[in-house]
């Protein structure tokens, strides 16, 4: 999974580090990132991320091996989780009202309002949880395959898409997960309606790029 990085999202990637190898080093954990990114110091990764964001790649196997000389280990699949977590962030601080649901509040016209925010409040919270950042992961895979345009494509909505998704990588992704993924790739998003919760985005229709999902 490749996501574009800058110096306050490589801070999320480290929290969720943390978070998930409480007992790795520091210095260790910062460093395997550094090398699971493709720099060969965490020094020279942050130097080049000055400049302004970057496109990065999770390479799990270079992130375990330098671990791996320094007599600690990881899951598998945990510096991509990290970097989906920075995603995920970023997508929640550029809209504040998509959860997993998508955006808005599910209407529910036997609840209440201060019951339909609370549902939202618990939706937003959960795309944080490891099985939204793995279909985080699953959609992202899915939408780096296709290009951006200059306009809003209409005839491809995220709920559409989020089952495209599904059939892609064989699991389930969430209509709010798709929406995060796509904006944390760089893709424009414009609710369907007023008070929709799937989205539009400026992707292009066709294929363009299999080898992005590792395909």
């Amino acid at each position: 999974m490749k996501l574009t990085i800058s110096l306050p999202e490589i801070e999320h990637v480290k929290d969720a580090l943390r978070a998930a190898l409480p007992d790795v080093k520091s210095s260790h954990r910062v460093e395997a990132m550094a090398r699971g990114f493709g720099w060969r110091t965490h020094a020279t990764m942050r130097a080049a991320l000055a400049g302004g964001s970057i496109e990065v790649r999770a390479d799990e196997d270079a992130f375990v091996a330098y671990l791996r000389e320094h007599s600690f280990d990881a899951p598998s699949g945990c510096l991509t989780r990290a970097l989906a977590t920075a995603g995920i962030r970023r997508a929640m601080e550029m809209e504040p009202t998509l959860s997993r649901f998508g955006f808005g509040m599910p209407w529910e016209p036997k609840r209440s309002v201060e019951e339909r925010r609370a549902t939202f409040r618990e939706n937003r919270t959960a795309m944080l949880g490891m099985s939204s950042v793995d279909e985080f992961v699953r959609a992202a895979e899915f939408l780096s395959r296709f290009g951006r345009r200059r306009t809003i494509n209409t005839k491809q909505g995220s709920y559409g898409l989020k089952h495209d998704a599904e059939k892609f990588t064989g699991d389930y992704v969430a209509n709010g997960m798709l929406i995060a993924a796509a904006l944390a790739l760089g893709f424009t998003a414009k609710p369907t309606d007023a008070g929709s919760p799937n989205a539009f985005f400026n992707i292009s229709s066709k294929v363009q790029n299999d080898k992005a999902a590792g395909r």
